[in-house]
C-alpha cells in the first residue's frame, strides 16, 4: 500500500512541476520614461488674458510641462513643488485620470498652480473640469526654481532660477527641451515656446444647447440641432481644425474636425465657432447629439488630453441644465468663470454665435 502511495505522491508532484513550467509569463508594463519629461516654462503672475482663471476672479500660476521623448509618458505619481529639498512641500500629481495626465510624444501638459476657489480659498491638488490643479502658488520674490520628481521622489528635472521675473511674463526653455532658459517674449501655456503652435488655452467652451426645438443656429439649414459654441479669448485667430469634441470623457477621440479646412475651422479672435451637434459626422457636424437628459461636452486638442470638459443636468453635476427644450448653458459673459442658464423669450436667451448675455 505504501509503494502505490509513494508513486501517487511522486506523479502529482512532476504534474505540477510541468504545469507550472507551462503557465505564460506575466508581462509586466514597461516603466514610464520619466527622464524624458521636464519643466518647459511657467509663470508667476499671469494678468493679461490669463491662461486660468479662479473662481474668485483672480488669475492663478501655471507650470508647463513638456515630453522630449518619443514614446507617451503618464505622469501621474510624479512630484512637482517650487521648496526643492523640502519634501513636506512637495505635491504629487493625481492619479485618477490616465487621459489627463499622459503626455504625448513632444507633447505638453499645463498644471494650474495655486487655483482658488470663488471665496479666494486655496483649491486642494486635483483634478476639477479636466485641468490638473497643484496646490503651490508660485511666487517671483520667495521662489527660485520648479522641480519635479519621480514617484520615488528622485529629481527628474529643474528649472532655472527664475526669482525676480516680472508680472505677466513667463520663463521657459528658449527651444523646448533644450538647456537654455529665458524671459519669453510670448507667453504659451501648452505650445511650442517658439510661437510654432496655436496656445490651446486660448479657446474654451463657451454656451451649448443640448435640446433644441426652436432657436435658430448660424450657419444651419434650419434643422434646429443641438449645438457647442466656442469662443476665443485671445487677440489672435486660433484654427480649431484637427481638435477632437466628445459627450463621453471615455471617449475623446469621438469627433475630430477637419483638418484641412482653415476658412471652416479658424475662431477669429475674440470670435466664435458654432459645432453642431446632429449625428451627421462631416465638418462641423458631429457624429453625435447631446442628450436633454444630462451627459458631457468636451473638446481636446490633441486627442489625449480633455483641454475643457464639463458635465451636465438638472442637478447635482458640474453644470445645472433644465431638461427643458430651448433653453442652453453659457458663461455669465464670454469667456468668464461663472455660468448661467439662458431661457427663450427672456433679456438673456440664447446666443449661438454671438455675445452671451449676463444675468
Amino acid at each position: 500500500m505504501k509503494k502505490y502511495i509513494l508513486i501517487s505522491l511522486i506523479a502529482t508532484i512532476f504534474f505540477a512541476g510541468c504545469v507550472k513550467d507551462e503557465l505564460p509569463t506575466v508581462q509586466q508594463p514597461d516603466p514610464e520614461n520619466y527622464d524624458n519629461i521636464v519643466i518647459n516654462e511657467l509663470i508667476a503672475k499671469d494678468t493679461t488674458d490669463p491662461y486660468y482663471v479662479n473662481g474668485d476672479g483672480s488669475a492663478a500660476d501655471w507650470i508647463e510641462l513638456y515630453n522630449k521623448g518619443t514614446e507617451s509618458v503618464n505622469v501621474a505619481d510624479m512630484w512637482i513643488t517650487d521648496k526643492p529639498g523640502e519634501t513636506a512641500e512637495y505635491q504629487q500629481i493625481p492619479n485618477t485620470n490616465n487621459n489627463l495626465t499622459t503626455i504625448p510624444p513632444k507633447g505638453f501638459l499645463v498644471l494650474i498652480c495655486g487655483a482658488k476657489d470663488t471665496g479666494g480659498a486655496d483649491i486642494p491638488t486635483g483634478i476639477v473640469d479636466g485641468k490638473i490643479l497643484i496646490d503651490i502658488g508660485i511666487s517671483a520674490s520667495k521662489d527660485n526654481y520648479i522641480a519635479i520628481y519621480d514617484p520615488e521622489k528622485a529629481e527628474i528635472d529643474k528649472s532655472d532660477d527664475f526669482n525676480g521675473l516680472a508680472d505677466d511674463k513667463s520663463f521657459g526653455r528658449i527651444t523646448d527641451g533644450g538647456s537654455v532658459w529665458n524671459t519669453l517674449t510670448v507667453k504659451t501655456p501648452g505650445a511650442s515656446n517658439d510661437g510654432s503652435v496655436p496656445v490651446v488655452g486660448s479657446l474654451v467652451i463657451n454656451e451649448f444647447m443640448a435640446s433644441n426645438d426652436n432657436i435658430p443656429v448660424p450657419g444651419d439649414n434650419g434643422d434646429f440641432p443641438d449645438w457647442i459654441e466656442i469662443y476665443n479669448t485671445g487677440d489672435t485667430p486660433i484654427d480649431m481644425g484637427g481638435w477632437y469634441v466628445t459627450d463621453s470623457p471615455d471617449d475623446i477621440t469621438q469627433y475630430q474636425l477637419p483638418i484641412d479646412n482653415s476658412g471652416l475651422t479658424t475662431v477669429a479672435a475674440k470670435g466664435y465657432l458654432i459645432i453642431y451637434c446632429d449625428k451627421v459626422g462631416e465638418g462641423l457636424h458631429t457624429n453625435f447629439k447631446l442628450s436633454g437628459d444630462g451627459e458631457y461636452v468636451g473638446i481636446s486638442h490633441d486627442g489625449v488630453t480633455i483641454t475643457e470638459g464639463y458635465t451636465y443636468c438638472p442637478s447635482d453635476c458640474d453644470l445645472t441644465l433644465p431638461a427643458i427644450s430651448d433653453y442652453s448653458c453659457g458663461r455669465n459673459g464670454d469667456g468668464q468663470t461663472s455660468w448661467a442658464v439662458f431661457e427663450p423669450n427672456t433679456n438673456t436667451p440664447p446666443t449661438p454665435g454671438t455675445a452671451n448675455g449676463i444675468q
